[in-house]
């Protein structure tokens, strides 16, 4: 599965919400790569610090090709994207690849309304890509705060839903970055880790919807057979009338 975390704006939290989520999906004993493709290179720069092993990554400096993304995904069972905060043909190319495109957005007005831009690409992308599924994603949110509650209301006018789980302002996500590991390996059994292993079953969860929506819809044959084998088995137990 391609896993994309998607924003226009910088600062919203996409390179740590990424390499958190590869790093939950490692200890998986999930093959993992993580495309870096920022500018900034701040994942890889985040790889190199300790030389985790963890999971791959691949600095991609250079505009992303579709067919790349596709050859890599045959080698790993996910592919998690850092996009470049930008609105290009990049971003776009990365929204075709994704199964799931998940866009942070901390607790601020300024970043609800910057994110109207990314959803109207999202629009054109699905005129193509209609299986893409979105999601939004509350990163940076400061427990018990009024704003912290009033920001899942407000997306609420927007089409993507929202994602059950959040991740907080915490300093072990801080901590955690600098010492080039995840929160898991930093400080296991903290807030922050939970909330990154309960993002990382969220998101999983929602690929594998998608994909059976997607293999019930690519295989009508497949369906019909089911449904009736349903009907036998319902007319087996019902017995003679």
């Amino acid at each position: 599965m391609i896993i994309s975390f998607i924003n226009q704006k910088g600062g919203v939290g996409k390179t740590t919400a990424a390499i958190n989520l590869a790093s939950s999906l490692a200890r998986k004993n999930n093959r993992v790569l993580l495309i870096d493709a920022d500018p900034q290179g701040s994942a890889a720069k985040w790889h190199e610090i300790e030389g985790n092993q963890s999971f791959e990554i691949l600095h991609q400096t250079h505009l992303l090709d579709l067919s790349d993304i596709q050859i890599l995904e045959t080698s790993y069972e996910h592919l998690i994207i850092d996009a470049p905060p930008a609105i290009s043909d990049g971003t776009k190319t990365i929204l075709m690849a994704s199964h799931l495109a998940v866009i942070p957005v901390s607790p601020s007005y300024l970043d609800l309304w910057s994110c109207k831009d990314i959803l109207r690409m999202i629009d054109e992308v699905r005129q193509h890509h209609p299986d893409l599924e979105v999601r939004f994603l509350i990163n940076r949110k400061i427990p018990g705060t009024r704003v912290g509650r009033e920001v899942r209301n407000a997306l609420m006018e927007f089409d993507p839903i929202t994602l059950n789980s959040e991740l907080c302002q915490r300093v072990a996500y801080i901590d955690a970055m600098k010492y080039g590991v995840s929160v898991m390996q930093f400080a296991p059994g903290s807030k922050a880790a939970e909330e990154i292993e309960l993002l990382c079953n969220e998101l999983v969860a929602v690929t594998h919807e998608g994909q059976e929506d997607q293999d019930r819809e690519s295989n009508p044959i497949a369906e019909l057979y089911r449904e009736e084998t349903e009907n036998i088995l319902f007319r087996s137990f019902q017995g003679p009338l």
